[in-house]
């Protein structure tokens, strides 16, 4: 049996799940079904309650979430000892165990207090390739690398970004599976720009409005996601430019890829002093949509992926006057072929099921 765990479900002021977790949850569990693998859940509350039991031979709850709600240094030390809980909880599982959003803290917890089982396997999926950095950056790659050691396989999502281990393997975040994306991704294109996803304050959203009210020329912008503070987003509402719409909700999955794909462009107002070497789902489902992502440069480089890349969010007025949207459509036909689920059921199988 393959254990899948999420310890780190982050939800809002309502316990729901906010980002995308779900959906890999059942991604990653319905290509392993396929492969004849038999599958255990331990997750998060919130995520728990977005899936459905089809697929899975049990589900255990780990004991908290992570709220995006709240701030303060307390939140952030009680938040590390929910983590620790819940990985501490998880590893309790035998055999093949698969960590798939691992962050910092987890290498923490396997450096200071994991002992090697041969009972069992460890495999982590690794969205973003770098967890040092500051000050502190010899201390932390030591942390790292050292828990690395006692990792049994390394899935990583970045492609150019090569982990440092001797049973590693690249597979995108985000599957694309043509039956599903297809209707999404013939859908009629609008001429407007989404950004989407959960508002947190690693996305640049005040710059973002501030484009859009000097600049009337621009395509309506709407702004939908979960947001972090209630009193960002009523700050942001008191003042709106007419040619921009915010909305702070979770969105359903058919909602969310409904107003996605029937936009011409998806904005992805990342700070990538807070966000380099990272992936994104929005900007991998922008593509599979059909729709053109605008996004920092840095982050569409490092993730090798084609759109229309800035390196200050200014920068955007001239990269609408100046874009050639069928051009970047075409470039998408390879990504197609290259992010489908055979590359990520032969890495699965071989990461996890050899």
């Amino acid at each position: 049996m393959i254990t899948m765990c999420d310890y780190y479900g982050m939800c809002d002021a309502d316990g729901k799940c906010v980002g995308h977790p779900v959906k890999v949850t059942r991604e990653y569990a319905d290509m392993l079904k396929d492969m004849g693998q038999e599958i255990r859940l331990v997750c998060s509350p919130c995520i728990a309650e977005g899936v459905s039991h089809d697929g899975f031979a049990d589900i255990n709850i780990l004991p908290y979430d992570i709220s995006v709600v709240g701030n303060g240094i307390f939140k952030r030390i009680f938040d590390k000892f929910k983590l620790f809980r819940n990985i501490r909880i998880a590893l309790k599982n035998s055999g093949t165990i698969f960590f798939y959003q691992v962050d910092f803290f987890f290498f923490l917890f396997i450096k200071l207090f994991y002992k090697t089982d041969r009972d069992k396997k460890i495999v982590i999926l690794i969205y973003h390739q770098d967890f040092t950095g500051g000050k502190l950056e010899g201390i932390l790659r030591k942390i790292y690398e050292s828990a690395l050691n006692k990792i049994d396989g390394v899935i990583y999502t970045a492609r150019e970004t090569v982990v440092p281990h001797t049973n590693s393997a690249w597979m995108p975040d985000f599957i694309y599976n043509e039956p599903e994306y297809e209707k999404y991704r013939l859908a009629k294109k609008n001429d407007r720009v989404v950004c989407l996803g959960t508002m947190s304050r690693y996305k640049q959203i005040e710059k973002l409005i501030d484009v859009w009210r000097t600049t009337e020329s621009l395509p309506p912008l709407i702004i939908a996601g979960r947001f972090d503070s209630e009193d960002r987003y009523k700050s942001l509402c008191e003042d709106l430019p007419e040619n921009v719409t915010v909305r702070d909700e979770v969105l359903s999955y058919e909602e969310y890829m409904m107003l996605l794909s029937e936009s011409e462009y998806s904005i992805l107002p990342y700070d990538m002093d807070q966000y380099k070497n990272r992936t994104s789902g929005v900007l991998l489902e922008s593509i599979y949509c059909g729709v053109i992502p605008v996004a920092p440069e840095g982050l569409l480089s490092h993730n090798t992926l084609p759109g229309l890349g800035y390196d200050d969010i200014s920068d955007v007025v001239q990269i609408f006057n100046e874009n050639d949207p069928d051009g970047i459509r075409a470039s998408f036909e390879e990504i197609y072929t290259d992010y489908g689920t055979d590359r990520a059921k032969e890495v699965l199988r071989r990461m996890l099921c050899a």
